[in-house]
């Protein structure tokens, strides 16, 4: 599935694909936490970038010893 967005450079659209993630972790202290979102991935983009880039907001919340549990990532369509 492939979807349109702004380009920063000119006006046409650079085109992105619908991906969904879920990622579990835990702390230190034993919370467990499960975030899923879509997110609309630019060509050229890695699935190391999306990995960090998710990783990221987890580390913001709950510091950087976070332990993953699970990652999965996968395009948006059946």
């Amino acid at each position: 599935m492939t979807t349109q967005t702004e380009s920063s450079t000119d006006s046409t659209p650079a085109p992105t694909t619908a991906w969904h993630w879920v990622m579990t972790v835990q702390t230190p202290r034993g919370v467990v936490n499960t975030r899923t979102a879509i997110v609309n991935v630019p060509e050229g983009f890695t699935r190391d970038k999306l990995w960090t880039f998710v990783l990221d907001q987890f580390k913001a919340d709950f510091g950087d010893t976070i332990s993953v549990l699970f990652f999965d990532l996968q395009p948006n369509q059946l």
